[in-house]
């Protein structure tokens, strides 16, 4: 599930909550997006001409 971060636009910083664990924080075009991370899988960042362009997700169930 991916969510917007609010960015100031005068001082162009966003404010982050860093207690808050398995969240992937990217920062694109001035813009902050927290990503959460599976409980279980893998997520691999796909970068293109040096800037991110997708993240793809592999889920798995523990059993």
């Amino acid at each position: 599930m991916t969510k917007e971060i609010k960015v100031d636009p005068k001082t162009m910083k966003a404010e982050i909550d860093v207690m808050k664990e398995n969240t992937l924080y990217i920062v694109k075009q001035g813009k902050v997006i927290s990503f959460e991370l599976p409980a279980f899988g893998s997520s691999e960042v796909i970068s293109f001409g040096g800037k991110v362009d997708r993240i793809e997700t592999k889920t798995s169930t523990k059993i």
